[in-house]
């Protein structure tokens, strides 16, 4: 299998905002596009994207929300609307020549599914896979899915006054993340925790509060869109229960795997046992049978 070098681009989105975005893999091959989490960016993604297993199959993409790492950060809520949201799916998956990706949201970009089916219909991805997911923005449902862990340090995410608590709080947030925080090499947690930085703590409170309509999204799954959800028994941010809740009241075509130990980033920490679950879903999704 030959090797393949990253590509990284800056794509403009329907308001000029720069959304950058990486691919790697065989552009002839179907499209996952993955969505990275709350304050994070596509750095997270960086084991997955080189996974041998996936490059077989699929072209691989990721890319930094606006708001977070080196996406451009519109300040005002105006410039987080759903719509724009959508559009920034819409041009990364032209820049990179996409036709109905797979789409795969982790945490917070869970919710970018909501805005996709909404502004570019449901068939503009080909299928959605919920990495221990927030599944759309809604006070209830942030109440019912974030656990106290993560709602705890919502201060120290937003503060722009007391820099030994935004710093303190950065590093338990990616702690959180684990099993086992203290095994994890240091590159990887100085970097996540690094790029989490980048995101302006003003923003923290519009990218979890910006408005979002299900209705689409729900639509979408009663015709057939077919949803994965991987979840972590150990995930000390999110509740996988609320999310299979909502799912199996509004998806036809609806698979749920629980990694018993796994974590909230469970493609990190269960790395193996992820990629199998995410190869067998995208390639009945696109029918491969190899």
């Amino acid at each position: 299998m030959p090797g393949f070098n990253v590509t990284q681009a800056l794509f403009p989105s329907s308001d000029g905002t720069l959304i950058y975005a990486e691919a790697i893999g065989n552009k002839n091959l179907p499209a996952i596009v993955f969505i990275h989490g709350l304050t994070l960016t596509a750095l997270v993604w960086a084991h997955i994207l080189h996974d041998a297993r996936l490059l077989e199959y699929f072209y691989l993409v990721a890319y930094d929300m606006r708001g977070h790492g080196r996406s451009g950060k519109p300040l005002t809520m105006e410039g987080h609307s759903s719509k724009l949201y959508a559009d920034d799916f819409a041009a990364v998956s032209k820049g990179f020549g996409l036709k109905s990706p797979l789409y795969n949201g982790w945490s917070l970009g869970g919710t970018v599914a909501a805005d996709i089916t909404t502004y570019l219909g449901p068939k503009a991805i080909s299928g959605i896979i919920w990495t221990a997911p927030m599944p759309y923005i809604d006070p209830e449902v942030i109440g019912a899915v974030a656990k106290p862990a993560v709602q705890d340090l919502l201060p120290g995410l937003i503060t722009e006054t007391d820099a030994v608590l935004a710093l303190q709080t950065r590093h338990k947030f990616i702690d959180t993340l684990f099993n086992d925080p203290p095994s994890v090499p240091v590159d990887i947690k100085w970097s996540w925790a690094g790029s989490s930085s980048l995101i302006p703590p003003s923003l923290v409170p519009v990218v979890t509060s910006r408005p979002q309509d299900p209705t689409a999204l729900f639509k979408a799954g009663a015709n057939g869109l077919p949803l994965l959800i991987i979840s972590g028994g150990n995930d000390k941010q999110l509740r996988g229960e609320p999310v299979w809740e909502i799912a199996r009241k509004h998806f036809e075509d609806l698979t749920i795997h629980t990694i018993p130990d796994g974590s909230h980033a469970s493609f990190y920490d269960n790395k193996d046992e992820y990629v199998r679950e995410v190869l067998k879903f995208a390639k009945r999704v696109f029918k491969i049978r190899a």
